[in-house]
């Protein structure tokens, strides 16, 4: 995901979420179209929100455009399954304690990025961090500042 996709997805998703506001403000209840503007918007925010962050130095690399494009299909099935499933009844099916529908928002939307976030964000950023070169010339740097400041 580049840069200008990123942000493209980013804008699309917050047209699509203040036209789905502009619905429930103006609209006689609540069309269905509108539900699903807000479905669709927010998982636009997110995946474009991921693709920006994921970027290392304005190079995007394919794993952070992949989990994007999954975590906008995740949120998309997240959110939108549970609203074509029928109501829940008294002897529906419990998936780990809960109905179905609540089972698929709070694990598959809820849960399950936040288990698999981090660590494409851990496996994309590892080697950010500062070599022993580095290392060595910010100690430098920091002996000189405490030298001239009298500091010990």
């Amino acid at each position: 995901m580049t840069r200008r996709g990123a942000l493209s997805t980013l804008v699309v998703g917050i047209v699509c979420i203040a036209l789905a506001y502009a619905t429930a403000w103006w609209a006689a209840g609540t069309p269905t179209w509108g539900v699903w503007l807000m479905i669709a918007g927010t998982a636009l925010l997110m995946s474009g929100m991921l693709g920006l962050s994921a970027q290392r130095s304005g190079v995007p690399t394919r794993r952070a455009t992949v989990v994007a494009l999954l975590l906008f299909l995740l949120l998309l099935l997240g959110f939108g399954v549970p609203m074509v499933l029928a109501p829940e009844t008294s002897d529906g099916p419990l998936l780990l304690g809960l109905p179905l529908r609540a089972a698929i928002e709070i694990y598959g939307v809820g849960l399950l990025p936040a288990l698999a976030l981090p660590l494409v964000f851990a496996f994309e950023f590892r080697d950010q961090g500062l070599d022993q070169a580095s290392l060595d010339q910010l100690g430098e740097e920091c002996e000189q500042l405490r030298s001239r400041s009298g500091t010990s």
